[in-house]
């Protein structure tokens, strides 16, 4: 029997992958008869042949392909293949870049759709509009209407206790998203641009889902946050430490009874230097099995810590880690190099803070700058790190003291730019002229 609606989400694993569970698990949580099949773009070689096999079984199939902005010359060829070959195939993007630029996503890639912004309830409401024979412009899509590309923002965002996290249903589990959203608003990062102000999971939701993972004999949680330890905080940045250490004294009781482990502020999240209060993170110690914290500082200079809107200092650093290490701790810290701006005496003010948190027993986490669409400094030139610097950095790694994909990621900012200058991507301000919003 040909049934009407099918839909399938294409995702890259290491990028994408706690996203597209999230997707699927609030489709199948609230489309009782809907199936999501997850295809893993890492690992899938027969992406089209498997959408085919997929396509003879339904009327119309939503194909959602969720990517980074390095992604984009194979989505353009993905999706130009699933077109060829796919005729009732309804293409949608979402995910980091299409939310960044909708306008590239739709012109240069040719997607039908792109979500913009939180996929849970657009694509819930998608979904709805095509079964009952709409085209899916619901709110928090962008189309192209006529001449023009419209954008229709969502005013409010969403409640993440509404939508499971994983779809445990199918005993599919993975860190907890108990933050999303970032009032800083770093000047190089997509967070806040795409996701807005913070929201939490409530302590009820996450015990919920931590012990349906433990009592499955699954042994480690972990937990997605732009900043763990602003969990439950009026801004996501000044700690609520209260109630921070309420929910883990809570989960150490449960993780006791199941023999389970709990990692906090470590892989695949990290904490703010300014949310690390000294009396919190004492407590915290005893509480967490992780011994290692990433601790985000990206800069030794105060002026480019100004100029990239992070709202900390140098000092708020070395008084994170200082405090993290008495607590016993181990300390990762993230330092960017190649910042746009940055002049040669904010160089040596970030070499003389690694030199300092070494001295301490921390390591550095090095990155290159990559100029990320929907960010402010999305027209700036690709991180580049000089040679004096790399050598510095070298000296580091080979002593142990850092690590990271530094060379790849100033090759990477490279690429990106590269898809900048050859349209494959627009920046804000190219966007702004071409578009229409509309907030529903």
């Amino acid at each position: 029997m040909i049934r009407s609606l099918g839909v399938a989400i294409l995702y890259f694993s290491r990028s994408g992958k706690y996203g597209a569970y999230a997707l699927a698990a609030a489709l199948e949580s609230r489309h009782k008869d809907l199936h999501a099949l997850l295809i893993d773009l890492d690992r899938e070689s027969c992406v089209v042949e498997r959408l085919r096999e997929l396509a003879r079984k339904f009327r119309k199939l939503i194909v959602g392909v969720s990517f980074n902005s390095l992604k984009l010359d194979y989505v353009r060829h993905l999706a130009s293949a699933i077109k060829t070959f796919i005729p009732n195939a309804i293409l949608v993007a979402g995910g980091p870049h299409p939310s960044a630029d909708p306008l590239g996503t739709l012109t240069k890639l040719g997607f039908d759709l792109a979500v913009v912004g939180e996929g849970e309830e657009t694509m819930l409401e998608l979904v709805e509009d095509m079964r009952n024979g709409g085209e899916g412009r619901v709110c928090g899509t962008a189309y192209i209407e006529g001449s023009s590309v419209v954008v229709k923002r969502r005013s409010r965002f969403v409640n993440l206790d509404e939508f499971p996290p994983t779809p445990t249903w199918r005993g599919i589990f993975g860190p907890i998203e108990i933050m999303r959203g970032c009032a800083s608003c770093c000047r190089f990062c997509q967070v806040c641009y795409v996701f807005g102000r913070p929201r939490y999971r409530s302590k009820y939701a996450i015990l919920s889902y931590a012990r349906a993972m433990w009592s499955k004999g699954l042994r480690d949680l972990r937990f997605i946050a732009p900043n763990s330890f602003g969990w439950a905080s009026n801004d996501g940045i000044k700690p609520n430490p209260s109630a921070l250490l309420d929910l883990l004294e809570s989960l150490r009781a449960e993780a006791d009874r199941y023999g389970g482990r709990i990692f906090l502020g470590t892989f695949p999240s990290e904490v703010r230097p300014d949310s690390t209060d000294p009396e919190m993170v004492k407590e915290l110690r005893g509480l967490v099995d992780n011994k290692r914290v990433i601790v985000g500082a990206q800069s030794g200079s105060d002026r480019m810590l100004k100029l990239m809107n992070r709202r900390h200092s140098a000092q708020d650093v070395i008084d994170a880690v200082d405090a993290l290490i008495k607590a016993g701790f181990e300390v990762d810290v993230d330092i960017i190099f190649g910042l746009p701006g940055e002049t040669h005496d904010d160089i040596l003010e970030t070499l003389k803070l690694c030199k300092a948190l070494v001295d301490m027993g921390a390591r550095i986490h090095a990155h290159t700058f990559m100029p990320l669409p929907g960010t402010p400094l999305d027209s700036a030139p690709p991180g580049s790190i000089p040679h004096w610097v790399k050598k510095e950095i070298a000296k580091l790694v080979g002593k142990g003291k850092a690590y990271g994909y530094w060379r790849e990621q100033e090759v990477l900012a490279r690429v990106l730019v590269s898809f900048r200058e050859s349209k494959l991507f627009y920046t804000l301000h190219e966007q702004r002229k071409r578009i229409k919003t509309v907030i529903c």
